[in-house]
């Protein structure tokens, strides 16, 4: 007699097959981003949402959509979703057609529609792009021996890190900025939903506002507030600290400076912040020397040094944490306005109709 259907898989006869299927997914990790790349790369997200809202798609009506000449590529096709189905990207059902036999249809979970462009043109497609970047995949091949003999991994397989890799590539500087402006307006989106700091400041709108020239490393204008967001993590200590102290000259008594900058904490933890935390911090290896993700102790002690009294922990958005800080918290102030500071490279970005940075 032939079974139909399998037993539970989730069940596990000891802890040792549990941990040795893990061990075994690690070991075979790649399959899961080069499929999610491949699925990007021939739309198949696209198509499946053009069907309409609610809509699953079979992998025969899928390539329906493709110039696909490969006989065997709805055969492919159902293979890679699979795989997506299985880290929860993508939702799958079985049907049972009028012939009697079972296929799969394809619709878009609540995961995947970050893989699709939202109401304002963004999703995350762009990060993907970046972090499968031939030459950012290529840094990795150069981490061992960056770690013993020192050196950055970018400079060992380029001769220059990768903020210069950038610079010099056009293609790769727009594939760049565009991850980050996918990734700041996204993120700039929630924070304007739960942070209450920018209250008083006027409109907070998606813009392009005017770029002044400067060195951010030797001067900052003056400004009641001034916002830093992902800055400090693309530096070292030592330049975080003579940014921060142009800061502190920069404000008044009654000022503060706003950083959106995400916190590592002291224990590695198995929670999604942490994890992709830790993940941006290990890139951040590649980029350019002394960038990394920081602890709370580590922003705590470039504060009290660049003379902040106090640092104060508001809100996190997804894995982005907003810190004031004060020279005076107990001062009376009238309300704020704010002045952007911006990383180099980014284009767009939302901003509150004021001064915005650019760095290059």
């Amino acid at each position: 007699m032939m079974m139909s259907s399998l037993p539970d898989q989730q069940q596990f006869t000891s802890k040792e097959e549990e941990d040795y299927l893990q061990a075994i997914q690690f070991a075979t990790s790649t399959v899961f981003p080069f499929a999610l790349k491949t699925a990007i790369d021939l739309d198949l997200f696209e198509i499946i949402a053009k069907a309409g809202p609610g809509c699953m798609l079979s992998p025969a009506e899928i390539v329906s959509n493709l110039p696909a000449k490969n006989p065997d590529a709805p055969t492919i096709i159902d293979r890679i979703l699979r795989v997506l189905t299985a880290h929860s990207i993508l939702a799958c059902n079985l049907v049972t057609d009028q012939d009697g036999h079972t296929k799969r249809l394809y619709g878009i979970a609540s995961i995947g529609k970050y893989f699709l462009q939202n109401e304002d043109g963004n999703s995350v497609v762009p990060f993907l792009n970046i972090t499968h970047d031939r030459r950012l995949m290529e840094c990795w091949n150069f981490l061992k021996e960056a770690t013993l003999d020192g050196g950055q991994s970018s400079v060992r397989g380029f001769g220059m890190d990768l903020f210069e890799v950038v610079a010099k590539d056009r293609n790769l500087s727009n594939t760049f900025n565009q991850s980050m402006s996918n990734h700041t307006t996204i993120v700039m989106k929630k924070v304007l939903e739960i942070y209450k700091g920018f209250e008083g400041l006027g409109q907070v709108v998606d813009v392009g506002v005017e770029h002044v020239g400067g060195d951010m490393f030797t001067k900052v204008p003056h400004g009641e507030a001034i916002f830093i967001k992902w800055v400090l993590h693309d530096w070292g200590d030592e330049q975080c600290l003579k940014l921060l102290k142009n800061c502190y000259e920069a404000i008044s008594e009654c000022g503060k400076v706003i950083l959106l900058e995400s916190i590592l904490p002291e224990l590695p933890m198995t929670d999604l912040v942490t994890t992709t935390t830790l993940h941006f911090d290990l890139g951040l290896l590649h980029l350019h020397p002394g960038a990394k993700e920081r602890t709370m102790k580590e922003f705590e002690a470039l504060a009290t040094e660049a003379g902040f009294t106090t640092l104060k922990l508001v809100c996190r958005a997804y894995n982005c944490w907003l810190m004031e800080l004060y020279k005076n918290v107990n001062q009376k102030c009238e309300p704020l306005t704010t002045l952007n500071l911006q990383s180099s490279l980014i284009n767009k970005f939302i901003s509150n109709d004021t001064l915005h940075f650019k760095f290059s």
